[in-house]
């Protein structure tokens, strides 16, 4: 019998080239180092090669495609050695380097060869030489890092302009990148923006005039002018046009558009990717650097505008503390509710969905609950449980199962009587194949017959077995929701004389809280929440009637009424503004 021939384990010729590299113009390039190896190769004898080639990553990062294809080879077995120009190439971060030289290769059986370098993991000398050979190639990457951040910080200062992309309302000037120009179609979408500002509108209101108006949002122009790649972002036409209020925020407070560079907003830091922002105080900030698109005078303007209505909202709405801070969740979308004043003049304190927040109906309806009524319909059911875990104890953990053996989503172990059954019909059908066996054996039935009857039994047998190993999992996963319940009827208990909540009661019971939309039912507004207790999940839904605010249909039917008007003003106030000052912009 002819034995099979094993293959040869591949050479790994890794090549690298960073950026920065060739910024410094070092003579690395990726034909340079696969000549280089090829010919090593040749020289040694060592054969078959494959070449794995990361062009433009640095050596920092080890997230590199063909590296990492490169470990998966290894994984596999189908490489026993890895030959780099010099360790440089294979990383410059000498903790991680080295846990591949003196860890990973030796753990997988590779030798690793840096030609430039002089190092052999075969050769156990070499390998003294590379610890020092690793730590100054980290030292060189961070004091490129250092000579790289000295350059851009010499640069802002100068009032270079240093980024991907340009401002919103700005392009980079061909003849100097590092300069903005305004951007003729863009542009006048900014200088609106501002003149809105100035009339008193806040941030939502713009956003609808913006969305109503069909003016895309600022990653859109990026998008389709190749700046970025954010095609995900827009799956249909209207995503275009999704501005959200924090977007409007940072665009309004950009000192860029009175005509400054505000530079070292963010720092890099070394040997990550992460850029955490830094302090007002070590920005750079130049003046008049480019052309403004509106006057210092209605930049600071706007921003005392926005400035006193976000104080002003502080003071209203942060005065009292959120004990249902990251606990109130939309049934819908699942976004965090969030805390804002109701109206004007009402001093009352509602929640709504973040999402339609953000992004208003677009995307999910309001799920407005006032903050008084959630406070006593969950203090009130709190109250009921607590009271009932203290005083019947048997009781409160009955109730828990049972909303737990009857919801939808839960299987409960299977009765005693269908198990009893199933048991029954299983040792039935070990008999019946026992004695079918015996008849084929003794050839009392055909081959045809015997299969055909086996492959009935066994069917059966599979469906009864899983059925039985099913029934199992869920008594022992109800087995666990007893435990659990007790556990929760003791911490229920420790509360059964409150009479006020607090955030460290609530954050004690309740893992979340899902807010439905209010329904108008028989004239009265009335609202769902399911609050998923500790230990217990839900026990039972909560429907309750919003008679604080909502007392009557009489009551209702004014405030929609009033709702309708506010809102037919302000269509006529953007349809008004559309008329009498239309945007106006040419392409770029």
């Amino acid at each position: 019998m002819a034995t099979q021939t094993q293959q040869p384990k591949k050479k790994a010729l890794y090549c690298r080239l960073s950026k920065d590299d060739e910024r410094l113009g070092e003579s690395l390039s990726i034909e340079t180092q696969k000549e280089t190896l090829a010919q090593y190769a040749k020289e040694h004898g060592l054969f078959p090669v494959q070449f794995y080639i990361d062009d433009g990553y640095t050596g920092l990062n080890f997230e590199r495609p063909a590296f990492q294809q490169m470990m998966d080879d290894i994984s596999l077995g189908l490489i026993d050695t890895v030959i780099t120009k010099d360790m440089s190439r294979l990383g410059r971060d000498h903790i991680k380097t080295g846990e591949y030289t003196d860890i990973y290769f030796p753990t997988h059986r590779i030798r690793y060869i840096a030609i430039n370098d002089g190092y052999d993991s075969a050769n156990q000398q070499s390998t003294y030489y590379g610890v020092l050979k690793q730590a100054i190639n980290e030292f060189y990457s961070r004091d490129n890092s250092v000579k790289i951040k000295a350059a851009f910080k010499t640069r802002a200062k100068a009032g270079k302009y240093h980024a991907t992309a340009a401002p919103f309302g700005y392009l980079k000037d061909p003849k100097d990148h590092n300069h903005l120009i305004p951007d003729p179609e863009t542009a006048p979408y900014v200088v609106k923006i501002y003149e809105l500002v100035l009339q008193g509108w806040g941030n939502h209101r713009i956003r609808d005039y913006l969305r109503e108006t069909k003016v895309p949002i600022p990653t859109w122009f990026q998008h389709v002018r190749g700046i970025t790649d954010r095609s995900k972002m827009f799956p249909d036409e209207e995503a275009r046009y999704i501005w959200r209020p924090d977007t409007l925020r940072l665009l309004i407070r950009n000192p860029v558009y009175c005509g400054d560079t505000v530079m070292g907003r963010s720092e890099a830091i070394f040997k990550t990717r992460k850029h955490p922002k830094t302090d007002e105080d070590k920005w750079i900030t130049v003046q008049d650097t480019h052309e403004p698109l509106v006057s210092r005078e209605v930049w600071e303007h706007a921003n005392k505008l926005i400035a006193v209505k976000r104080q002003d909202y502080r003071d209203s709405v942060v005065g009292g503390k959120n004990m249902f801070s990251g606990i109130l969740k939309c049934a819908d979308c699942g976004k965090a509710l969030s805390r804002r004043k109701y109206g004007s003049a009402s001093g009352k304190i509602i929640y709504v969905c973040g999402t339609y927040a953000t992004y208003g109906v677009y995307q999910c309806s309001q799920h407005k609950i006032f903050e008084e009524d959630c406070y006593e319909t969950v203090l009130s059911d709190i109250q009921r449980y607590a009271r009932l875990a203290k005083d019947h104890r048997d009781d409160f953990i009955a109730l828990i199962l049972g909303y737990y053996r009857h919801s939808p989503e839960n299987r409960i172990g299977t009765s005693a009587e269908e198990l009893k059954r199933l048991n029954k019909r299983l040792a039935e059908i070990n008999k019946a194949f026992d004695a079918l066996y015996e008849d084929h054996l003794l050839e009392k039935i055909s081959d045809d017959n015997y299969e055909r009857l086996s492959a009935k039994y066994q069917r059966e047998q599979k469906d009864i077995k899983n059925q039985l190993a099913l029934s199992q999992a869920a008594d022992i996963e109800f087995s666990d929701k007893r435990t659990d319940a007790e556990k929760c009827a003791d911490m229920f208990a420790e509360y059964a004389d409150i009479t006020e909540l607090n955030a460290a009661i609530v954050n004690a019971l309740i893992n979340r809280i899902d807010v439905f939309e209010p329904e108008v039912v028989d004239g009265v507004m009335k609202q769902t929440i399911r609050i998923h207790y500790r230990f217990a999940d839900v026990i039972e839904p909560l429907n309750y009637d919003a008679v604080r605010f909502y007392k009557s249909d009489k009551v209702r039917q004014a405030s929609q009424q009033r709702a309708a008007r506010q809102r037919q003003d302000r269509v006529a106030a953007v349809e008004k503004e559309v008329t009498d000052n239309p945007i106006e912009t040419q392409s770029a």
